[in-house]
């Protein structure tokens, strides 16, 4: 049996026996259980599915008769349809009153509890999954830090992905160390539109979805423990802030990136020779000759030298 009438309510039995009164009309149930093999109970289950959805009928007689399967099963999947199609309407219209919902909702939260954040607990385990929903039912620029580099791919964040792809911006800060060893999500990321920044030190790992939630570490500092949903304009706000401070103090990370400034920011930010080797196309001895170069037309001995006097020449400009 391909149970193809299982969407009805009619399981592999129901099914066999409504193909087997088809094929040999006119037999009472007790004949049909006889060929088929079956037990009362399993032909008196079996018929009672069909005669629910008035597939067959039994005469006076005792005879198991059943009308074109054409006209009796139009019949059925055409009042399926009209239900379905009312349910969705019935949805559709759940769905329009959400925003008055959401609005109802601000307003207690504004009334009972003005001075307390609202704030949902998020347990490691489902964290990808809420990360996907906030992207989905939020708007604005997304602003994140990654001061570790998750397990995983692009794959794991369908709906980030999607957005990304349609235009929606996100900024993500990320630590030096995010580009020693295997930096496929960062380049992988950054294929799909991220706009991407070294800093030298992050204060926690947080994500802002435009200026409506934050997502970010139950313990301050920590990668490793649960995660918080606030949603206090207030505190959003903050973050928001904070975020566009790092930003702005951190480098770009430029593939393309070969000028003496940009190799300076990334040696300020604390990026190996190596990291900075990957983070610009170049070889490790094209950047350490480029460094070497520097310091001598600075007339430095040491970097630390270098990042002063190149300062030093940018505030003076």
């Amino acid at each position: 049996m391909d149970g193809r009438l299982g969407v009805l309510g009619v399981g592999p039995q129901g099914e066999q026996l409504y193909r087997h009164v088809l094929r040999a009309p006119g037999l009472t149930l007790a004949a049909h259980v006889a060929q088929l093999g079956w037990t009362d109970y399993e032909a008196e289950h079996a018929i009672e599915q069909l005669r629910a959805r008035r597939l067959v009928r039994v005469t006076d007689l005792g005879e198991v008769v059943a009308d074109h399967p054409r006209a009796a099963l139009e019949r059925v999947v055409s009042a399926e349809e009209a239900r379905l199609a009312t349910r969705r309407q019935d949805l559709a219209r759940v769905r329009d009153a959400i925003d008055s919902f959401v609005t109802d909702h601000r307003v207690g939260q504004e009334i009972s509890a003005v001075d307390q954040p609202v704030r949902e607990r998020v347990d490691r385990a489902v964290l990808a999954s809420v990360h996907e929903h906030l992207m989905a039912s939020t708007v604005g620029v997304v602003r994140q830090t990654l001061s570790v580099v998750p397990d995983g791919s692009v794959d794991d964040y369908p709906t980030v992905r999607q957005q990304l792809e349609s235009g929606r911006e996100q900024r993500t800060l990320y630590l030096p160390s995010a580009l020693d060893g295997d930096s496929s999500w960062v380049s992988d990321w950054a294929a799909l539109g991220e706009q991407q920044r070294i800093a030298g030190q992050l204060p926690s790992d947080f994500v802002c979805f435009g200026d409506e939630v934050a997502l970010g570490s139950t313990d301050w500092g920590r990668t490793d423990g649960d995660s918080v949903v606030l949603r206090d304009p207030m505190v959003v706000a903050a973050f928001v802030a904070l975020f566009d401070r790092l930003w702005a103090a951190a480098s770009p990370m430029d593939a393309t990136a070969d000028t003496s400034q940009a190799l300076v920011d990334w040696m300020r930010q604390g990026l190996t020779d190596e990291a900075i080797a990957r983070a610009m196309g170049i070889s490790l001895r094209t950047v350490r000759r480029r460094i070497a170069a520097l310091m001598s037309d600075h007339d430095v001995a040491t970097r630390f030298q270098l990042a002063l006097r190149i300062a030093e020449r940018k505030q003076s400009d």
